[in-house]
């Protein structure tokens, strides 16, 4: 396999394994919610905040990126998948695999991110739930 192959099989596998612990951790929240008290629940979405603040920079760095390469597509596609049909030169097909590889990692920097999001929206419900029904009686 290549060099540039495992790099990329590499880099995404980084990203979904990033993407799972961060479903094992929202899940953790959730199984949490009834056995903690509200002291427990608000140091966990200090937690979650605090992971969520420290990947927001890379996560609008990588939704910038998306974005860039959305609009360049839109604008190139038609002609630039003709000419790749017929001149497959190797610096055009080497671009184009780079290209679909940043546009896969950063996908998966969006997911990851998101779901960093939804885990602090996530313990912040769940110590507003724990919070109601401790002043409820």
């Amino acid at each position: 396999m290549s060099n540039k192959l495992e790099q990329c099989i590499g880099r995404l596998k980084d990203e979904v394994k990033a993407v799972e612990t961060g479903l094992t951790s929202i899940g953790s929240h959730l199984t949490a919610a009834v056995e903690e008290k509200v002291e427990g629940l608000e140091a966990r979405w200090k937690n979650a905040l605090a992971q969520c603040e420290a990947k927001r920079e890379g996560a609008g760095q990588a939704g910038q990126r998306l974005h860039r390469f959305l609009e360049e597509k839109k604008d190139e596609l038609i002609a630039k998948y003709e000419d790749w049909k017929t001149d497959r030169e190797i610096e055009k097909i080497e671009k184009h695999a780079d290209q679909k590889e940043q546009h896969a990692v950063d996908a998966v920097i969006v997911a990851a991110f998101a779901l960093l999001e939804a885990e602090v929206a996530i313990a912040e419900a769940l110590k507003a739930r724990k919070v109601a029904i401790e002043v409820a009686g």
